[in-house]
């Protein structure tokens, strides 16, 4: 049971669709998987699956109106997770109210993924605080490396453990930034080497998950790779079980019938 904040100092690297696709990957393999959309100003999760509104979100839990497990919703291949509102209202966030809803969804999951804001405002602080362990996204580029640094910084004053580093949107040229040269200057592994794929803004573009559009995607197996690196096993979608395919085909069909608000998940609240 562990909690991973997905952080980076900049927006455009891909934070989200990384956090988003391997939650996906690892409820996949039969963990027990809820990924938390902690961007409370510029909510991604919900865009990225379809999900358009849900009755409860992030913000009613931060605002004290309901316990966090009024948030969780069904997600495709047996996740769970908690959207934030869409709605232009800026919800301050309750530092203390997310440490406890964190800390709530811990105790019912293998594994809470937290999609953090970029930068360092404090909504990014709360969130990054709410995690057992951060994992900081990167472009293999100086500005990304730099804001990344910031980050890490703030992050262990705050006694976080930085698990490590996945490099995305790698292109192979040679002026990039190598992982090698990464580990050296952040002081943390590499966990993951993400390149730059087509398919994972065509899969933005149709809101359908990458693993789940196209799961033999570069991009895709990179995914299935770091889930492998955290779980410490090998982690491959079976594709011989047309039930997991069938669940998931039927819940992205239910996004083009008329709008319904998504499932609520029952969870016992402790």
């Amino acid at each position: 049971m562990t909690s991973i904040v997905f952080a980076s100092g900049k927006g455009g690297v891909g934070k989200s669709t990384i956090s988003l696709n391997l939650s996906i990957v690892l409820a996949s393999a039969g963990k027990k998987v809820t990924a938390v959309d902690a961007d409370i100003a510029m909510a991604n999760l919900g865009l990225l699956l379809g999900i358009e509104r849900a009755p409860i979100t992030l913000h009613n839990v931060l605002k004290g109106e309901h316990d966090i497990m009024d948030a969780v919703y069904e997600g495709p291949a047996n996740l769970r997770y908690v959207p934030s509102g869409l709605s232009l209202e800026i919800t301050e966030t309750n530092e203390e109210r997310m440490i406890e809803a964190i800390k709530k969804l811990e105790t019912q999951n293998d594994f809470v993924i937290i999609d953090c804001p970029p930068g360092l405002g404090a909504d990014a602080l709360a969130a990054m605080k709410s995690a057992a362990e951060m994992i900081i996204v990167i472009t293999p580029e100086p500005a990304s490396l730099a804001d990344a640094l910031k980050v890490k910084s703030i992050a262990e004053k705050s006694g976080v453990k930085i698990r490590g580093v996945v490099l995305n949107m790698i292109l192979g040229d040679r002026t990039e930034i190598k992982a090698e040269d990464l580990e050296t200057v952040m002081g943390a592994p590499v966990l993951a080497k993400m390149p730059e794929d087509i398919e994972v803004r065509r899969a933005a573009a149709l809101q359908v998950p990458v693993v789940i559009r196209t799961p033999n995607s570069p991009f895709a197996k990179s995914v299935r790779a770091l889930a492998s690196r955290l779980t410490g096993q090998p982690v491959e979608v079976e594709k011989t079980k047309a039930g997991f395919f069938q669940g998931i085909i039927d819940f992205f069909n239910n996004l083009f019938k008329p709008k319904a608000p998504p499932t609520q998940i029952p969870m016992q609240k402790k």
